[in-house]
């Protein structure tokens, strides 16, 4: 399960019960180590399971379980001070132990992207420290397409109240009635308002 994430990983059992466990075998017992869900979680209970040959359960037990892994990661190379551009000359591939953000780590510099915070020299590049570059500036003129869920499409001039990237939803404001809409950013000049 490890392997996916990375061949580095470290497990520690933080908790097992000091006294002896006897079966009628001459040959050690089996064990079983059944873990309660198949997310991967940092800090996770298991359940351990003593059985004899026969397959007799002698002994169940649960246990805490620590598991860290370790990859090779995008970190800043130096302080990112909050707005500036994450660049392959701000950044750096650094082996650091992820465990807790799995699925939120760059294994590339992600392009077009500014910080959302300061980043100190050896902070992991997370996809909530970033956000993308806007490509829609406030106050600039852009093109509204309305569409309405019959799918007439009505288009106007306006502009940008708030900067916005690809996806994001900003305020725009038209130009011939002086109202302001929520539009969806498409491109550097064209935005769309579902009505």
């Amino acid at each position: 399960m490890f392997l996916k994430y990375s061949p580095d990983y470290e497990i520690k059992i933080l908790s097992i019960p000091k006294e002896k466990i006897i079966t009628n075998d001459i040959k050690a017992p089996k064990i079983e180590v059944i873990s309660q869900d198949a997310n991967f979680k940092p800090l996770s209970y298991k359940r351990v399971y003593i059985k004899d040959l026969r397959g007799n359960l002698v002994k169940s037990f649960p246990i805490n379980v620590q598991t860290k892994i370790y990859k090779e990661v995008i970190v800043a190379n130096d302080l990112i001070a909050f707005g500036q551009n994450i660049t392959k000359e701000n950044t750096k591939l650094e082996k650091k132990e992820i465990s807790r953000y799995i699925n939120q780590i760059f294994t590339i510099a992600p392009e077009n992207t500014t910080a959302k915070r300061n980043l100190q020299k050896g902070d992991l590049i997370l996809t909530n420290c970033v956000k993308s570059k806007p490509v829609v500036l406030k106050n600039s003129l852009i093109n509204i397409n309305f569409i309405t869920n019959k799918g007439i499409e009505i288009k106007m001039q306006g502009r940008a109240l708030k900067d916005g990237a690809v996806g994001e939803v900003i305020l725009v404001k038209s130009d011939k009635y002086n109202k302001t809409y929520s539009a969806i950013v498409n491109s550097t000049t064209n935005v769309t308002v579902r009505i």
